[in-house]
C-alpha cells in the first residue's frame, strides 16, 4: 500500500515539475525576446494599445518605446529567474524519477528556503500598501516634469501622461491639476479640457476643473496590488503543497 501511495506522490510531483518547468521556461524565452528583438515587443505592444480607439496612434507609438527602453532591467530579471526554476523543477523531476532520496532532501531544502523568502517578501511589500503607489507617483511626476520638451524625452514624457490622462472617463490632468504643466505650454492636454476638441490653454481648463490623475493611479495600483497579492498567495500555497509532497516521497 505504501509503495502504491509513494508511486502516486512521485507521479503527482514529476506532472508539476514538468508543468512549472514548461511554464518558466516560457517566462525565460519571453525574457529573451523582451532584450534581444525589442521591435518584435514593440510591435505587439502597438497592437495591444490600438485597441482603444481614442489614443493617438503617435502616442501610442511613443509609449511602447517607452516601456521598451526601460525593460531591460524586467528582461534580464525574467531569463535568470525563470532559468533557474526552471533547472530547480528539472532537479525535482529527475530526483522523483530516480528515487534519489539526497537528491530530494537537496530539492526539498531549495523549496522551503524560497518559501520562507517569498513570505519575507509578500509580508514586506503588502503590508504598506501606499509605498507602491507612492514610488509610482513619484516616478510619474519626474516623467512629468518633461512634458512639452522638444527632444526624445518630452516625446515620451507626452506619450506616458497623454494616454494615463485619457485611459478612462472621466479624464484627469496633470498629478494635482493643469497647474501642474509649463505656463510656457500653450497647448495644454485635450484631457485637461475633458477631452475637448477645440483647443485646451490654461483658461478653458481653468473653466472645465478636471481633477488630477493622483487619486487614479492610487486607486489603480491599490486594485492590482491586491490581484498580485492573491496570485502571490497561491503560489506561495502551492509551493508549500509541493513541500508536502516532496516531504511524503522522502518518508515513504
Amino acid at each position: 500500500m505504501g509503495c502504491v501511495i509513494s508511486c502516486g506522490l512521485k507521479l503527482v510531483l514529476q506532472i508539476l515539475n514538468t508543468v512549472l518547468c514548461v511554464g518558466f521556461l516560457a517566462i525565460a524565452v519571453f525574457g529573451i525576446i523582451l532584450k534581444s528583438s525589442k521591435s518584435f515587443v514593440q510591435k505587439i505592444l502597438e497592437k495591444i494599445f490600438q485597441q482603444d480607439p481614442s489614443s493617438n496612434n503617435e502616442d501610442l507609438k511613443q509609449f511602447a518605446n517607452f516601456i521598451i527602453e526601460n525593460a531591460g532591467g524586467i528582461a534580464i530579471v525574467l531569463i535568470v529567474v525563470g532559468l533557474a526554476l526552471a533547472a530547480l523543477c528539472l532537479i525535482g523531476c529527475i530526483a522523483s524519477c530516480c528515487g534519489c532520496g539526497i537528491l530530494l532532501k537537496i530539492y526539498a531544502v531549495i523549496l522551503i528556503i524560497l518559501l520562507v523568502a517569498q513570505i519575507i517578501a509578500v509580508a514586506v511589500i503588502f503590508s504598506d500598501p501606499n509605498r507602491t503607489s507612492g514610488w509610482l507617483v513619484s516616478s510619474l511626476e519626474t516623467i512629468l516634469e518633461s512634458y512639452g520638451e522638444q527632444d526624445p524625452k518630452g516625446s515620451m514624457s507626452k506619450a506616458v501622461w497623454n494616454l494615463l490622462m485619457g485611459l478612462e472617463e472621466p479624464f484627469c490632468c496633470g498629478m494635482n491639476g493643469y497647474e501642474d504643466f509649463s505656463k510656457s505650454l500653450t497647448n495644454l492636454p485635450p484631457a485637461c479640457c475633458n477631452g475637448a476638441s477645440k483647443t485646451c490653454d490654461s483658461n478653458a481648463a481653468k473653466t472645465a476643473n478636471v481633477v488630477g490623475c493622483k487619486d487614479k493611479i492610487v486607486q489603480f495600483t491599490t486594485d492590482n496590488m491586491k490581484i498580485l497579492m492573491y496570485v502571490s498567495i497561491g503560489a506561495i500555497l502551492l509551493q508549500a503543497a509541493l513541500i508536502v509532497i516532496v516531504m511524503l516521497v522522502i518518508c515513504l
